[in-house]
């Protein structure tokens, strides 16, 4: 198995949270500190994490962890006053809209991910969803404002599950401002190869999520694109070079194996399918650190 020693996981799901996971962050932080990981970065639906990491810290000493904000509803959408909040309690990446993408409302529907588990209560969807573009197809003055916070706090902008046009905007944006932009777990939902290396050759970097090659969340997209096999993610780390891509577990559901369980699984098998090993140990240790702003 691939040894995890000084990996970071940038992107995973503890509870307690809107759907069911598989353990809270100090159950997910203890765990990965006795892997050896270097660290964590939490990332919930309905809220910053930035409080969670610091009492995390606290709590499990000997593995660092960080916090983040997903740009819901929960948070009053595209914020910059939420967005300041959280950047100034040490919040590391700004995630756009997840569950209330209208991108997501439009393909998955409203506060569901297509299985009874991943459904929050119908009370906290939204229809017809966000949308970081105005009606001319640029991105709204908030996101400017929020990119601005991201080069003055030297984070990183997450795309999350929006729209091919609307990460295209935001990837033209922060190369611009010279702030870090991640394509978030591609190939979800309609995202293609073409695509995802049309970005990366205008400056984006590319996360590479262990879920989405999972068994169901090829099921549960099977009419949104499909999810993502081993080939795929290889191929695309072949095409695009590993100094481009971040991989994570995106982990923490319940029916998926522990975060740093399912994480080493993954790593595993990108190393078993061709990717070479050195290449492996880069995307999730030094790459990492570069969208964190440690190097």
């Amino acid at each position: 198995m691939f040894d995890l020693k000084h990996t970071i996981d940038t992107h995973l799901h503890a509870g307690p949270e809107l759907f069911m996971r598989s353990g809270d962050a100090f159950d997910f932080a203890r765990a990965a500190r006795e892997a050896g990981m270097s660290g964590l970065v939490f990332k919930a639906h309905h809220e910053s994490t930035a409080t969670r990491a610091y009492f995390t810290r606290k709590a499990v000493p000997g593995i660092e962890v960080w916090g983040s904000i997903t740009l819901n509803q929960f948070v009053g959408g595209i914020n910059p006053y939420a967005v300041g909040a959280a950047l100034d309690q040490g919040a590391k990446i700004i995630w756009g809209p997840t569950l209330h993408a209208r991108h997501h409302v439009d393909h998955v529907g409203a506060g569901t991910y297509g299985v009874p588990n991943l459904t929050m209560n119908p009370a906290l969807g939204l229809r017809p969803g966000l949308s970081v573009l105005d009606d001319a197809g640029q991105l709204i003055p908030e996101f400017h404002t929020i990119i601005g916070q991201a080069l003055e706090y030297d984070a990183t902008i997450a795309t999350a599950h929006l729209s091919d046009a609307e990460t295209r905007q935001i990837v033209l944006a922060c190369v611009e401002a010279g702030v870090r932009v991640v394509l978030t777990h591609v190939f979800f939902l309609d995202q293609s190869a073409e695509f995802v290396k049309e970005m990366v050759a205008l400056g984006a970097l590319a996360e590479i999520g262990q879920s989405a090659a999972g068994t169901l969340e090829r099921w549960l997209f099977r009419n949104h694109g499909g999810g993502m096999t081993l080939d795929m993610a290889r191929d695309l780390i072949f095409e695009i070079g590993a100094d481009k891509v971040i991989i994570s577990s995106d982990s923490g559901q319940d029916y998926q194996a522990p975060p740093h369980i399912a994480f080493q699984s993954f790593l595993t098998q990108l190393v078993s399918v061709g990717v070479p090993e050195p290449d492996v140990r880069f995307m999730t240790t030094e790459m990492p650190r570069l969208i964190l702003g440690l190097r």
